[in-house]
């Protein structure tokens, strides 16, 4: 999927990227190819490198498989840029990279990459080995080769998740201007090469750069972290920055060019810690100086407290889903728009500028926070040039609430130290750290952009992994996905076997009376042979007697001579002439051995179960099925077999959600009813007690959702939840995602009708990804994004190769208006007599409150959004319909 952002290089086309998965166990099908998929992910960020994914692609660690591929992506499709993954390490297999000499007697063989690039590029070779020996000593033993094939940069990756990610942000900075030069881009290059020349060049340091006290950091330092200054002089650790540094690189002058880029010294893994060269601004938090860009390159922001002080930067932008995501951590700022966080560093930076309002900024600009672990946190403003959207008491009534949030989060740094990716960590927490207690501070408009129904489903498809893959036996692989190739052990048949019940002849003796000189039945091998003359009597199935090499059947035959009792044919007339093989099958004729009967991918079904049956496979490795766990928020919720109470309804949201999941044969797990406030109170002599939210449905704030979902993630492969995700204020799932189990959430609104808060989100926990769904509270919602957006992705956890829903064409019984979103109808599909394509009939008021729309539907109509020139199609026209039922 091309991303929308905007290209580093500013060119009219993307950069076209292929990335090459390079594994035997990846290819195979025994592990989740997770570093290509990440660094798919990383090429896509507008924030990054922006670029589009034309080729991906998995192959073995063979020498010419990887050779092919790489000619291919370069010569044929014409890339701009690939990026291998694997094969750079020291095993006997590793061989992507090296060039060796051929000597075929010695067994050596040649390497992949040199055998295709024309030109190497050894710098870039060296800035991956010098970055990876600051992070682990054990960098030393990746071979990486970058080159030039044509116009195509090939650049090697370690096979890890980690490794590769901080080898691509390692040459980050020089990608876009090395894709340049070989686009032959002359005035990207040019405005690049003068951008260089003129600036000044650094100072040879001659001594340690002084130490700066913190109360005199430049102002473009965002909150600051300091000790107390007994803690300073133990540590030794002084300021980082170094005003007169002015070192500038390619990625300077394209953040100068692109506001929206963000440098890459501060790009970091969910599950990592900050990577040397991160700048750093907390005193008693190790790191180094990193690249600092000038003020005259790129231009600053307001920096605010991250949720983790110990991985604090400041990066210009970032993301728009981190865009998204960070604020929700900003619950107490009364404008949602400018609140944005660096993706993965987990800053907040908020966008202010005005040149009115500067002076009061200065005004505010050092106002310290004491804490309770000697640490000082204060805000440090610096507005850019642009038009102001805020008055000062705006910005005096925003900066307050700033406070509110650093206030919340003392001592949180020492809690996380990371975008959690620890299973233990994330389980642990049973209270949840959002705020709920400002209600009128409470966003007006949702922080997160509306995304096309198209992005928002290759999204889900791009973020689900395949789930791996377990020994079963043949009698449960109803609906399970083979991950391996299934070969015959036997000949089918295993002997020559008659087609139909007739006589056993031989075809040179033509028509005429024959003595039968026996029987042949199936499951018994004659033992008699067919002379000229004679022939045997034979059943379907039988096996044919030797001598014969022809079958007659009974139909072109007539009895001449029985026995006297009736119980036996002694003598019959053959009417016709056979030939030889005559309804008759060889050895093999159905199924040879050795020939694979069942392909790895294939989605197994009765007749499936039956030749497993038949070429006597009895276990079979499958992928395993997704664990699904579904729960309802809300604290007007009741159990369906409760009575009704004021104020109350029945949940009917999980009841549909798990059908439809065990519909699709996957297992469930009912979580039950989780609310959304606090309960109230009941006191007994001077005692009290808070009622269990599992046992009466009564609500417990954040604290229950998120043990629920803790519940949910132990247990399960996906975690669907209803409610909860729109604007109300108490609504609370998207912060519990974000602020307590830092779920990377991927879009948090699509634009369509039903479920437009429909919002998906995944979490890697010790390297196993777990996918969350949250839908609409509203029935219809909830059912119609379960069918579009839940059972693809569960098609494709358990290894379904085309996991998307079937559509059909239909005709529209009435006429239907359009909504100004794209709409999924429900409809009912009906054949009439003779007509190639069915009609659909709607089941009426489409309102998603209203589940009764959901009876007898086995469709959903397509319907576009309504344009200036169509504002409702017509009785007889023909539309795509989706098929969620049976037909």
């Amino acid at each position: 999927m091309a991303s929308e952002g905007m290209i580093l290089t500013n060119h009219d086309h993307q950069i076209r990227v292929g990335v090459l998965t390079v594994s035997d166990s990846c290819f195979r099908n025994l592990a989740e190819d997770r570093s290509g998929i990440n660094l798919k992910d990383l090429v896509q960020d507008p924030s990054l490198l922006g670029g589009t994914i034309s080729a991906y692609k998995i192959v073995p660690d063979e020498i010419e498989e990887i050779k092919e591929t790489l000619i291919d992506w370069c010569d044929e499709k014409e890339l701009n840029l690939i990026l291998t993954t694997g094969g750079t390490g020291f095993a006997p297999r590793d061989v992507t990279p090296e060039k060796f000499p051929t000597f075929p007697l010695c067994g050596l063989q040649r390497g992949a990459t040199k055998e295709v690039i024309e030109r190497e590029a050894p710098g870039m070779a060296l800035a991956m080995l010098m970055g990876s020996l600051n992070v682990t000593p054990l960098g030393m033993l990746s071979r990486p080769v970058c080159g030039i094939r044509g116009k195509t940069l090939i650049i090697n990756l370690p096979g890890s998740k980690k490794g590769s990610q901080e080898c691509f942000q390692f040459i980050l900075p020089a990608l876009p201007h090395a894709i340049d030069l070989l686009r032959d881009a002359i005035v990207k290059v040019k405005e690049v090469h003068d951008e260089l020349e003129d600036l000044p060049s650094p100072p040879p340091p001659l001594s340690p750069p002084p130490t700066t006290s913190p109360h005199k950091q430049t102002e473009d330092k965002g909150v600051q972290c300091e000790e107390e200054e007994e803690e300073k002089k133990d540590s030794g650790v002084a300021s980082t920055e170094d005003s007169s540094s002015s070192h500038i690189t390619a990625a300077a002058i394209a953040a100068k060019k692109h506001p929206s880029y963000t440098s890459p010294a501060v790009i970091m893994a969910k599950d990592q810690q900050p990577i040397p060269g991160l700048i750093s601004y907390c005193h008693h938090t190790a790191g180094s100086a990193g690249e600092l860009i000038p003020d005259s390159i790129i231009s600053r922001g307001v920096q605010v407290l991250p949720r983790d002080t110990a991985s604090l930067s400041t990066t210009p932008s970032e993301s728009p889903r981190a865009q998204a995501t960070s604020r929700l951590s900003t619950a107490s700022c009364p404008t949602p728009k400018q609140i944005r966080r660096p993706d993965e560093s987990k800053g907040v930076a908020s966008r202010v500028g005005s040149l009115k309002l500067h002076r009061k900024l200065e005004e505010l600009r050092d106002h310290p926070e004491g804490n309770a672990k000697g640490c000082s946190l204060r805000v440090n403003a610096r507005l850019p040039s642009c038009s102001s959207t805020y008055s000062v008491s705006e910005l005096h009534y925003r900066l307050e609430g700033l406070k509110d949030e650093l206030r919340r989060n003392r001592g949180y740094n020492s809690r996380v130290q990371s975008r959690c990716s620890s299973k233990e960590n994330i389980l642990r927490a049973s209270h949840s750290a959002v705020d709920i207690t400002k209600v009128a501070r409470r966003h007006r408009m949702s922080p997160f952009p509306l995304t096309s129904m198209d992005k928002a489903f290759i999204t889900v498809l791009e973020m689900t992994p395949v789930l791996g893959t377990e020994i079963i036996n043949y009698r449960d692989g109803m609906g399970r996905v083979l991950a391996q190739d299934v070969y015959a052990k036997d000949n089918l048949p295993p002997f020559p076997a008659s087609v139909k019940d007739g006589y056993a002849v031989r075809a040179a003796d033509g028509p005429g009376d024959r003595f039968i000189i026996g029987e042949s039945q199936a499951g018994e091998q004659p033992t008699q042979t067919v002379m000229p003359g004679q022939v045997m009597r034979v059943t379907t199935g039988a096996p044919i007697p030797c001598g014969a090499d022809a079958v007659v059947q009974v139909e072109d035959t007539e009895l001449i001579r029985e026995s006297d009792d009736g119980t036996e044919e002694l003598e019959v007339r053959i009417l016709v002439q056979a030939r030889p093989g005559q309804d008759i099958r060889p050895i093999g004729h159905d199924i040879k051995r050795g020939e694979c009967v069942l392909a790895k991918g294939t989605h197994m079904g009765p007749s499936e179960i039956g030749l497993l049956a038949t070429v006597g496979v009895t276990e079979v490795e499958v992928n395993k099925f997704p664990v699904v766990a579904v729960m309802s928020t809300g604290n007007e919720l009741l159990n369906p077999e409760d009575d009704l109470l004021p104020g109350k309804i029945r949940d009917s949201n999980r009841s549909t959600l798990l059908a439809t999941i065990q519909e699709h044969g996957y297992p469930t797990i009912n979580l039950g009813i989780v609310g959304d406030k606090k309960p109230d109170v009941f006191k007994e002599e001077g005692t009290q007690s808070f009622q269990n939210t599992a046992e009466t449905g009564l609500p417990d704030c954040p604290d229950d959702l998120l043990n629920a979902l803790n519940e949910g993630i132990s247990r399960a492969d996906v975690i669907i939840t209803s409610g909860g995700v729109s604007m109300g204020e108490k609504d609370y799932l998207k912060q519990v995602l974000d602020i307590d189990l830092h779920a990377q959430i991927h879009f948090g609104r699509v634009f369509m009708k039903p479920g437009l808060p429909t919002t998906f989100a995944t979490l890697d926990i010790d390297g196993v990804r777990k996918i969350i769904f949250a839908l609409p509270g509203n029935p219809v919602s909830a059912v119609v994004t379960c069918n579009l957006f839940v059972v693809p992705a569960l098609r494709k956890m358990q290894g379904i190769l085309d996991p998307r829903p079937t559509i059909i064409k239909a005709r529209l019984s009435c006429d239907v208006k359009l909504d100004p979103r794209p709409e999924y109808h429900r409809c009912i599909l009906t054949w009439h007599h003779q007509e190639p394509l069915p009609w659909a009939q709607s089941t009426g008021n489409q309102m998603s409150s209203r589940l009764m729309s959901m009876r007898s539907a086995n469709g959903l109509l397509m319907l576009p959004p309504k344009t200036e020139q169509y504002v409702e199609l017509h009785k007889g026209e023909v539309v795509d319909v989706m098929v969620i039922g049976r037909l």
